[in-house]
């Protein structure tokens, strides 16, 4: 493996040992825009393909993609390890794509620097996306060495923890253009292996993974974080943005981890404006200082999570530390679907609604009060799928689900999405209903977890009920506002570089709800003790 070194000059003169910053990734080190690799000279090519959102992104000619930052972290104290994982780039080996060997070959790397005359031997992790995802691998197999591990920290900032359930196949729904976009621009250029010897390991191009493993199973365990074995101290960072790729993993990462001294940084606007913001870089400062170089600082006692409370896209209405994410005190309350939109009470009489594949329905709640609402959303549907005069009862079926908040005149209230966007509702999930089975060990009240191995198809006739995780808010609603959710076979607000595919739906949708059918949305409301 082969990594680029960033030192102090003058420490490295005197002699002197550093603990060290460490990333890992698939990207080339290399691609800097110091030696001429990237467009013009300038930012990596990511930035102009991918819309940005928030504050322009600030960072020296050193900074290779989503990486930290040398010339932050050098002034500060620090040597900087940016590292190519095996089979990209220069490195040589196996090339392969978030797994648990990936993991090993990084900590083995981890192990190496720490050894070396120029480290301490106190190593923290840094970076985003892919980086971050290394990080929790790296992780899990430095919990074998124990307290004597190098590793002293990490500090995942958004990165998906299940590769199938986040992104591939969320809901048991393919997404369509993910892994092409990711594949042609990021991964296809870099790789040190052939296509055949990469598609060889994986079974499948990247493109075809998942026609080569359409269900959960060995393939997808290897890509999914096992959190119970992570004691190192982290920092992670959930955007309540990022809903198609990072937000459910990020949220994982700080719920499962077995670290006794964990944190959670939230926010709601562009991955990469908030990563290199100078208020995230004081606080990794602070997070890294505590930990590698034992200063005391806010760290000794800082609660475990910053809550960034939005009204929109560009109103933030709070900025707060709790002390645990759930929140400890949030109420989850049940608005129940009836033909007079979202109501306290599960109506007596059982009614039926549908919609065909150009249509969709809604059921809203108007608040009488000033309301916050901060945690997960779980949507309970009863539903059936139904031929109509131009097909006949269909054995599956797709839907989207979409909270819209809506201002006073009824105008929806739009935030910052995934990658960029900045016309996004305010949150979403999905379902395809023959992949409805749960994990039951996993599953809570307030967060289902599919399952992913089964198939339950649909007959005629046949009313089921479906559990679907929405992800998680921090939203404000004001006096006269409204929640609104949204049921439709197809995408309504479309994610740049994401798509889901809905082909298979036709027919009628029909949703019941009433007396037998407790049709559902829970949510999460905090008490009104807060001060705005």
């Amino acid at each position: 493996m082969t990594c680029n070194v960033f030192r102090s000059k003058s420490r490295a003169k005197d002699g002197l040992a550093d603990p060290v910053v460490m990333c890992a990734h698939p990207y080339d080190n290399h691609l800097l825009p110091v030696l001429g690799r990237t467009p013009l000279k300038g930012p990596p090519q990511q930035y102009r393909l991918i819309p940005q959102s928030g504050e322009i992104p600030k960072f020296s000619t050193l900074t290779s993609w989503e990486s930290p930052d040398p010339n932050f972290w050098v002034p500060n104290g620090y040597t900087l390890v940016n590292l190519n994982l095996p089979g990209y780039a220069n490195s040589m080996g196996q090339a392969e794509l978030m797994s648990t060997k990936q993991g090993e070959d990084f900590y083995e790397a981890i192990k190496w620097v720490a050894a070396q005359a120029w480290c301490d031997g106190a190593i923290g992790l840094s970076g985003v996306s892919y980086l971050a995802i290394s990080q929790y691998h790296a992780a899990v197999a430095a919990a074998k060495d124990g307290d004597a591990s190098p590793l002293k920290c990490i500090s995942p900032w958004e990165g998906v923890s299940d590769l199938y359930r986040d992104l591939i196949c969320r809901g048991g729904v393919a997404d369509t253009t993910f892994l092409e976009f990711w594949w042609h621009t990021e991964i296809k250029e870099t790789l040190n292996n052939s296509h055949e010897e990469l598609a060889a390991r994986e079974g499948a191009k990247p493109t075809e993974i998942l026609t080569a493993h359409p269900l959960f199973n060995e393939y997808w365990a290897d890509k999914t974080v096992d959190f119970s074995a992570i004691r190192t101290p982290m920092l992670v960072c959930t955007s309540f943005s990022d809903h198609e790729l990072h937000t459910p993993g990020s949220d994982r990462a700080f719920r499962e981890a077995s670290s006794a001294r964990k944190w959670m940084y939230t926010h709601r606007t562009g991955k990469w404006a908030s990563y290199y913001s100078e208020e995230v870089k004081t606080l990794l400062l602070d997070f890294m200082d505590h930990h590698l170089k034992s200063q005391s600082n806010r760290f000794d006692s800082l609660p475990k999570l910053r809550l960034e409370i939005r009204s929109s896209k560009d109103q933030i209405q709070d900025v707060r530390w709790e002390q645990d994410w759930p929140l400890p005190d949030a109420e989850y309350r049940p608005l129940f679907l009836s033909g007079e939109g979202l109501v306290e009470t599960c109506p007596e009489i059982a009614s039926e609604v549908y919609y065909d594949m150009q249509g969709a329905t809604e059921f809203g709640l108007t608040f009488s009060e000033d309301t916050e609402l901060s945690g997960h959303i779980k949507l309970r549907l009863w539903v059936e799928a139904r031929g109509d005069t131009v097909a006949e009862t269909p054995t599956d079926m797709v839907l989207c689900c979409f909270l819209d908040k809506r201002d006073v005149h009824g105008h929806s209230v739009r935030f910052n999405g995934t990658i960029g966007s900045e016309d996004d509702l305010l949150s979403r999930g999905y379902l395809r209903v023959s992949r409805r089975s749960l994990d039951a060990a996993r599953s809570t009240d307030w967060l289902p977890v599919l399952d992913g191995r089964t198939v339950q198809e649909l007959t005629a006739g046949q009313i089921v009920p479906v559990d679907i995780p929405l992800c998680p808010i921090a939203t404000f609603f004001s006096a006269g506002e409204s929640l609104h959710v949204i049921i439709s076979p197809r995408e309504l607000v479309h994610a740049p570089v994401f798509g889901k595919d809905t082909s298979l739906n036709r027919g009628l949708h029909v949703l019941h709800f009433g007396d037998e059918y407790d049709a559902h949305l829970l949510v999460p409301a905090i008490p009104h003790d807060r001060s705005y």
